[in-house]
């Protein structure tokens, strides 16, 4: 049986802030053969007609006409399935422009939209992302204007801000300004996303960041609650768990992948932080 791989997924338009991306092409992106995947950008799903589910971090989620899911540069799809006459409209966003965006509260609903990435619009608050969504389209579209790549640049922001508006509503908002440390954070979960591979350690994402390990942790549990080395651990069992659950990589392989020194230690790591052995998790999934 030939081997399903976790692939990365990865922006090929000359656009660096959006990528459109219609229903037939998104089926080429993302299908039931070809998940999981890693996202390596962000972006919006809107599911326009009919239903079906997707997985997104193990939770399941249902799609029907309205739903709008958010993905993040690290968010792993390992499951997708469309029904009958099913339509969707995408747009992938560039990884800098979620993390970057300077707005009160900003690490609290960067926080929402990962733990809750799909929600039901109302009929108005879809027309409304929709229109921001074709009206960046129209403006891309104007290739020999001067000013192009600050329109587009604007009018993401707006769409950022529209997202991050539907969240907010469910949260109380300080009407404060993004801190340092918000930004030291979100740059912190996107570094988790690209280099989760590399380092389990908590002294390399703080010289990345160019603090000290205790003042990441500092950060990291006075904005979200865990620590800085419990992001990390989350981060590396989600991954894989998500490459035992859906591919057929072997553990061995499945602990080379992830950066473990042997399927020993990788073994001890996954029982230690699940209560199961890499083995039994994939069996339990069967």
């Amino acid at each position: 049986m030939a081997e399903k791989k976790l692939k990365q997924e990865k922006a090929t338009n000359s656009n660096p802030l959006f990528t459109y991306i219609d229903s037939k092409e998104y089926d080429v992106i993302i299908n039931e053969n070809n998940v999981p995947r890693i996202f390596g950008r962000g972006g919006i799903f809107i599911c326009l007609k009919g239903e079906g589910y997707v997985i997104i971090n193990e939770h399941k989620y249902h799609l029907a006409p309205g739903t709008l899911c958010i993905a993040f540069p690290g968010t792993i799809i390992q499951g997708f399935k469309r029904g009958e006459g099913f339509e969707s409209y995408t747009l992938r966003i560039a990884t800098d422009f979620l993390r970057d965006l300077d707005i009160p509260a900003a690490s609290s609903i960067h926080l929402m939209m990962r733990e809750n990435p799909c929600m039901v619009l109302t009929a108005e608050q879809l027309d409304s992302i929709l229109t921001i969504c074709r009206t960046m389209q129209e403006k891309d579209a104007r290739t020999d204007h001067p000013f192009r790549e600050q329109i587009n640049a604007q009018m993401l922001r707006i769409l950022c801000l529209e997202l991050a508006g539907l969240y907010a509503q469910h949260i109380p908002v300080k009407r404060e300004p993004c801190s340092r440390q918000d930004m030291t954070f979100r740059r912190f979960l996107s570094l988790l996303a690209t280099d989760i591979t590399t380092s389990r350690e908590v002294q390399y994402y703080a010289d990345k960041l160019d603090i000290t390990p205790k003042y990441l942790t500092i950060i990291t549990r006075q904005i979200s609650g865990r620590s800085a080395a419990s992001w990390i651990t989350h981060s590396v069992i989600l991954n894989a768990k998500a490459l035992l659950s859906t591919t057929q990589l072997t553990v061995q392989q499945v602990s080379a992948r992830l950066n473990f020194p042997n399927p020993s230690f990788f073994g001890q790591y996954f029982l230690r932080h699940t209560g199961m052995t890499p083995k039994e998790f994939r069996r339990s999934k069967l």
